[in-house]
């Protein structure tokens, strides 16, 4: 044992355990995670061409390694995600060569830097297997091109000098090509060539230690150069977010631009060194169910163990731990970690983006690299030295817990979703091309992110080959933003041209052609809302109540063959529990077919299956109804009455069925009225 953790090989395996404790334990629950199913169907319907045209004009690079990806993986999200753990621990290698390589006598320091840049929980999208993959690479060569030039810059050997810059220059092109923004991380290979020369010509005039870093570092200017001048003067680029030209003319429009964008830069700042390790612990752990929430403990409790081996092997010499003790060197993490982050968000605000822990929290990346130098900085100034690594420990603890906070409510809203889907296909043999989605997904707030509507629905209805560009989406899907919600309600909008991802998405969103489908809450069924006699929830969000007149069900084609969904992305068919019969009712409702929904009725109460939201009693009360069975209608009824609104409800589709050519008996509608409607 004591001759392993003398070992390099040792720091490595416990930067694996650590990590895997926190990346791997419900890798193989996940499956496609919000834009992921935009880019699988743009592969399903025109294959890896489409993927390679997606990126043509924004990151051109991008597009043949998820080429590569799929022509391995194809459909199954299953590799994908562990391509992106490798990936991730791969980096994590780099950044603790870096770091070996700047700080030589720091064995304890660099390991946990190294262990925090893998853990950094600022970084939310991980859970989405496939879209993020170029960013987890990007930071990944980040961190091995500037170890390449610290190697290339302390070599002797003209050859080695030669073949490590040719390694930092193809890698650090390499990923800004995958991550433009990225190039403000090109401070901290700066820093690190500056901190090299001053250490070996200490005592020097800034004159000489200048004109030594000017020579020692010009090589490795062509990275940003070079870059630069393609990205802004060569690529054909559809970006205007990218456009340094564009940026810069709003920059300097007024004085409280300029203002805004320092404040912006601030906040950016803080959320990378610090936040990162706060917020989204508190945002996505606490939501979860109790059995998550002690899974994670259970895993990060493991991994604190693996933390502490590492405390106990990983000692600094006797003389790395007096100079650790010193000042100078925690002064310097602290200076090169907080010009580092500062670099790192500098583009990203002059894009006119900030760095958040929503819907861009990759923007958090490339600086994290710089992020956790300045963090360690804070953490290792902490006296005694048992207090530290208590202190640190707690740091890492909570980025486990974020992480395994993260995996559980993506594999949650991942089931939501396959769930959904699955229980429309029971309802919906087809659905008319042309027809808008809007989909209220129980406790998933997408926003804008409305391609984890019309992916599923477009997979399972529409996966016909289009050989194509742009895709057409043939099931459009409505955003669930405010404007938006305006006009779901309003139902006056003819035709919305919306171009996804620069022109290689078509769709066409009509809110006068729209099918509105909601699932109140995750223990419900989901309600394909019919304005003749809508099943609406009192679980229901406002919108939906005030927006079902003008859902048009039918678009649905009931006299059609059911689609066969796919493993991938919704897993195994449900069981047939109550929504299936539910499903199966309100389709036979949507016909008019009341001996059928009477027949399935039986079949459920034979099986006792009730409904969690007793509005889903209402096709059973309408058949029942209208076949003169009053000895059922009592009997629903005394669900639906013990919620006033079920019972205007039901007063009110009741009412409605002579209108659509289905009337009551009179008996049965004297006794309706008595039951339901005084």
């Amino acid at each position: 044992m004591k001759r392993l953790t003398q070992t390099r090989w040792f720091e490595i395996l416990l930067l694996a355990l650590i990590s895997g404790l926190t990346y791997l334990p419900r890798i193989g629950e996940m499956g496609y995670y919000r834009d992921d199913w935009y880019f699988l169907y743009d592969a399903l319907v025109s294959g890896p061409r489409a993927l390679i045209e997606v990126a043509l004009h924004t990151r051109p690079i991008r597009g043949p390694l998820y080429a590569l990806y799929f022509s391995w993986f194809g459909f199954n999200p299953f590799p994908y995600h562990v391509v992106m753990y490798l990936t991730r621990l791969l980096g994590g290698i780099g950044a603790w060569w870096l770091f070996n390589l700047l700080w030589e006598k720091r064995r304890n320091a660099n390991f946990f830097m190294a262990v925090l840049f893998v853990l950094f929980p600022g970084f939310l999208w991980w859970v989405a297997g496939f879209e993020f993959q170029p960013y987890v690479l990007s930071v990944g060569l980040q961190a091995f091109s500037i170890a390449f030039t610290l190697k290339a810059v302390s070599s002797q050997s003209a050859q080695k000098r030669l073949g490590w810059t040719i390694a930092a220059l193809l890698s650090g092109w390499a990923y800004l090509a995958l991550v433009e923004y990225a190039i403000g991380m090109e401070a901290l290979r700066l820093i690190g060539v500056y901190l090299y020369v001053r250490r070996e010509t200490p005592g020097a005039a800034w004159t000489n230690t200048l004109a030594v870093l000017v020579k020692k570092y010009a090589p490795h200017l062509l990275i940003p150069g070079v870059f630069l001048f393609w990205y802004q003067f060569l690529f054909d680029n559809w970006r205007k977010a990218q456009d340094a030209g564009t940026q810069l003319s709003a920059l300097f429009s007024s004085p409280l631009t300029m203002l805004w964008r320092l404040v912006e830069v601030g906040r950016s700042w803080l959320n990378v060194a610090l936040f990162a390790w706060v917020v989204p612990f508190y945002q996505n752990f606490y939501n979860n169910r109790l059995k998550d929430i002690v899974i994670g403990l259970v895993f990060a409790a493991l991994a604190l163990v693996a933390v502490g081996l590492a405390i106990k092997y990983l000692k600094e010499t006797d003389e790395a731990e007096k100079e650790a003790n010193t000042r100078p060197w925690r002064n310097e993490l602290l200076w090169v970690g907080f010009l580092g982050t500062l670099g790192g968000v500098l583009p990203v605000v002059l894009a006119n983006r900030v760095v958040t822990f929503e819907r861009i929290s990759q923007y958090t990346l490339p600086a994290s690299l710089a992020g956790v130098i300045f963090l360690s900085g804070l953490l290792y100034s902490v006296t005694p030295k048992t207090l530290r690594s208590a202190l640190l420990a707690g740091v890492l603890g909570l980025a486990v817990l974020s992480h395994h906070g993260l995996a559980a409510q993506a594999v949650n809203e991942e089931r939501i979703i396959a769930g959904f889907w699955r229980q429309v296909t029971w309802r919906a043999p087809a659905i008319r091309s042309g027809t808008t989605l809007v989909a209220y997904y129980p406790g998933i707030n997408y926003a804008e992110g409305n391609d984890v509507v019309w992916g599923p629905a477009n997979f399972i209805y529409y996966p016909n080959w289009q050989g194509q560009m742009p895709v057409n989406i043939p099931l459009p899907a409505s955003r669930l933003e405010q404007d938006s919600i305006l006009q779901i309600i309003n139902g006056n909008k003819s035709f919305e041209q919306t171009d996804l991802v620069i022109k290689f998405v078509h769709t066409e969103t009509n809110y006068k052609n729209q099918l509105i489908l909601t699932q109140p809450s995750p223990t419900a069924c989901v309600h394909v809302l019919d304005p003749r006699w809508p099943d609406l929830s009192v679980n229901d969000p406002p919108f939906v109540h005030a927006a079902y007149h003008n859902s048009k069900v039918e678009n649905i084609v009931t006299e059609a063959d059911f689609p066969a969904v796919p493993l991938y992305g919704f897993g195994p068919e449900l069981p047939r529990e109550w929504c299936y019969y539910y499903q199966k009712a309100d389709l036979a409702r949507q016909q008019g077919e009341w001996d059928a929904i009477a027949q399935l009725g039986e079949e459920a109460q034979k099986r006792n299956l009730t409904p969690n939201d007793p509005i889903e009693w209402m096709p059973f009360l309408q058949a029942y109804a209208f076949l003169g069975d009053q000895k059922q209608v009592k009997g629903i009824s005394t669900r639906l009455n013990e919620e006033p609104f079920y019972r205007q409800l039901a007063c009110r589709n009741l009412s409605a069925m002579p209108d659509y050519g289905y009337p009551l008996s009179s008996e049965m509608q004297r006794y309706v009225d008595e039951v339901f409607c005084k």
